[in-house]
């Protein structure tokens, strides 16, 4: 008999089980005898639709009959069985439950009824299933990138290595997969790569960016640039480990040497360019204050050289300027430097020169070949020099006045009658009388408001969307008239007035773009020159910031653009345009492709755009060199994420050609001159209506 209690305990522990679990319980063949309220409600079937229904109208269809199979025979034989399944409710979703089935004997030892206890796994089933295709989503991602993924632990040993390690490398998976990261580093960049992610490891929380050489299973040298991440490691060491993502940039290298000789050497005669010439020569005068010896720079024009053009043709004209190039060059010592400034211009570094006598002497010899005929085809022709010559120390102690000053002694070469050469005189200096009165004329401009600005459009060359404009100053002065920018810009520059100067255009820009915006005309960017001068300023950011407030100018609508010769001093460079992009201003990089850059380190310098200059645009329908910088500069300028704008777009031609190779912006003459501020509003509104319509 059972006591009290024990009927009970019987009772509490039905309620229990009841309250925490879904039991059923069915006879041998699977026909439901009982369910409790829980399997009712996972199920969403009433008691009286499962009593006496056999157990398979919750069948899925998930699980085999080799399944069910084993089930069977488990609990047949009179032993509990564990397991999963995943069920069909009433409404047709699915559900997950976690089973035990306990088989009852007779005396006979035959089950005569089964119970089954069951809980709840759907959440968790789901939460699975999630990460799993997480995990397959990641694992696709990392077996089929072109990039080489890995994890690695501090000493370089691998912990996870991708499939794409054996495709660039050569070596066998499971080879990797045992090897380490530092064994397949060239041997030059090992310890600087050791000792880049050791810092990273004692840093704790930076990432690490670095360029260097892998070595493939035949010994090839392959450029790649990684990136590092911390992790902690997914076992339950949680020590940290690396991520390792390392790309193949041996194409991104090609173009970067490719643009670099550009960048340096002149397409046509392949003689060193200006940039090139003027960085040897800043070095060979800093060497020259250990030296008693002497430099002389030439300034060399062909005499008369358009009639030629003009007569022959430009591919004449070309062939002409090569022979001639070669001539010249032929003409040096070892180690002496020459280039091609443009058009028909060369200069010549001669070193170690004693006196005067030995450049008179080269001279003479140098005008005296320059009369022997050159044979182009069936042609002859004959070209004159005229030179201009400047001398280290005496007519300049640095680059740029050398230079100046050979400039100066040409054109005195070429008022004596061509033909012929030249020495820089001091005296010259007294003949820039003009100079001296547009000086002057220009102090006075600046405190009598002469000056004035317009605005050229900026556009999107494929939509024909405006997005932007760029102030231009001009001066009209009052007895004169207008004045071309080319005559006083440069004498702004010289004489420092470009800074007050280039603060009344910052400040006159944003106010007029202030105004725009309270008459309603559309938000667009104004992009304002900024010169070297300005930017030496001590006080520039402090001016930037006043403007910034005094007129209330959203700096995001404001871009300032600087030319190359700003990274004559890269490391300064840097710091400045950093400080100009933390008040939130763009800055650009205007006439890209005629001074000192190179995309090598403009990578890694603050800006945002790149102004591709009108010399590569104006022939690019026609010059495959010109198209090809403006490829390069695009793809380049791409792959670290800056924008690329073309100036000098004068005809339909350069527009099909820089859409073609990918440029978006664009500016020039083909769109529109620069615009009053009353014009410019008349572009805004039949811009907008045009687009409207």
């Amino acid at each position: 008999m059972i006591s009290s209690e024990e009927l009970r305990d019987l009772y509490d522990i039905k309620y229990a089980l009841d309250q925490s679990a879904i039991i059923a319980i069915t006879d041998p063949k699977g026909n439901i005898r009982y369910v409790n309220d829980l399997f009712c409600e996972i199920t969403g079937y009433m008691k009286e639709e499962l009593i006496g229904k056999n157990h398979r109208i919750l069948n899925s269809g998930l699980h085999s009959k080799e399944y069910f199979k084993n089930m069977y025979r488990t609990i047949g034989t009179g032993n509990v069985w564990k397991g999963e399944f995943r069920n069909k409710k009433k409404d047709g979703s699915y559900y997950w439950v976690h089973s035990t089935i306990v088989p009852f004997l007779n005396e006979k030892g035959k089950p005569y009824q089964y119970i089954s206890i069951r809980t709840d796994i759907t959440k968790e089933k789901l939460l699975e299933e999630e990460i799993r295709k997480s995990n397959e989503k990641y694992r696709l991602i990392a077996e089929n990138s072109s990039d080489l993924i890995s994890i690695i632990e501090e000493n370089g040993d691998f912990v996870y290595v991708s499939p794409s390690y054996t495709s660039l490398l050569g070596y066998n998976l499971p080879h990797l997969e045992s090897g380490n990261l530092f064994d397949l580093i060239a041997p030059r960049d090992i310890e600087f790569v050791k000792e880049k992610i050791t810092s990273c490891f004692n840093r704790a929380k930076d990432k690490l960016q670095i360029e260097f050489q892998l070595q493939d299973v035949y010994g090839k040298l392959i450029d790649v640039e990684a990136s590092f991440n911390i992790v902690k490691s997914y076992d339950d060491s949680n020590k940290d480990l690396l991520t390792v993502v390392i790309r193949d940039i041996r194409d991104r290298k090609k173009i970067e040497e490719e643009i670099n000789y550009l960048a340096y050497h002149d397409s046509l005669t392949g003689l060193p360019n200006r940039r090139l010439f003027m960085s040897n020569l800043r070095t060979e005068i800093m060497d020259q204050k250990f030296s008693r010896s002497k430099l002389a720079l030439l300034f060399i024009d062909i005499d008369d050289f358009k009639t030629i053009n003009d007569e022959c043709g430009h591919d004449i004209a070309d062939q002409l300027l090569v022979e001639i190039a070669r001539k010249l060059k032929k003409s040096l010592k070892p180690q002496d430097l020459i280039a091609r400034l443009g058009g028909d211009e060369f200069i010549i570094l001669l070193k170690n020169i004693d006196s005067k006598t030995e450049i008179e002497d080269y001279l003479n010899d140098l005008l005296q070949k320059a009369h022997q005929p050159i044979v182009l085809g069936k042609d002859t022709h004959y070209v004159n020099f005229s030179v201009g010559v400047a001398i280290y120390p005496e007519h300049g102690k640095n680059g740029e006045d050398l230079l100046k000053n050979a400039d100066a002694a040409l054109h005195l070469a070429k008022k004596q009658g061509k033909n012929g050469y030249a020495f820089y005189d001091i005296n010259l200096e007294n003949e820039s009388l003009e100079k001296r009165l547009l000086e002057n004329a220009m102090r006075d401009a600046i405190i009598n408001q002469q000056f004035y600005l317009e605005y050229q459009p900026k556009l999107n060359i494929k939509t024909g969307q405006l997005i932007g404009m760029e102030a231009l100053v001009r001066w009209n002065h009052p007895v004169i008239g207008r004045i071309p920018p080319g005559k006083f810009i440069p004498l702004a520059e010289e004489t420092g007035m470009i800074i007050p100067l280039g603060e009344w255009i910052l400040k006159e820009s944003c106010e007029q773009i202030v105004k725009w915006q309270e008459m309603g005309y559309p938000y667009l960017p104004v992009s304002v020159n900024v010169s070297v001068r300005q930017l030496d300023d001590n006080e520039f950011i402090n001016k930037v910031e006043k403007i910034l407030k005094e007129t209330q100018i959203n700096p995001a609508m404001l871009e300032l653009e600087v030319t190359e010769s700003v990274f004559a001093d890269v490391k300064n460079a840097a710091e400045i345009l950093q400080q100009i992009r933390n008040l939130g201003i763009q800055v650009s990089i205007d006439d890209f492709g005629t001074g000192y850059s190179s995309l090598t380190y403009i990578k890694h310098l603050p800006i945002d755009t790149l102004k591709v200059d009108q010399s590569f645009v104006k022939d690019i329908h026609v010059n495959e060199e010109s198209r090809a910088i403006i490829k390069a500069v695009i793809t380049l300028a791409n792959s670290i994420g800056i924008n690329v704008i073309a100036e000098g777009v004068e005809m339909k031609e350069h527009v099909v050609e820089l859409v073609n190779e990918g440029c978006k912006l664009g500016q020039g003459y083909y769109f529109s001159k620069p615009l009053s501020v009353q014009d410019f509003e008349q572009f805004m509104q039949q811009h907008y209506r045009v687009k409207e319509k």
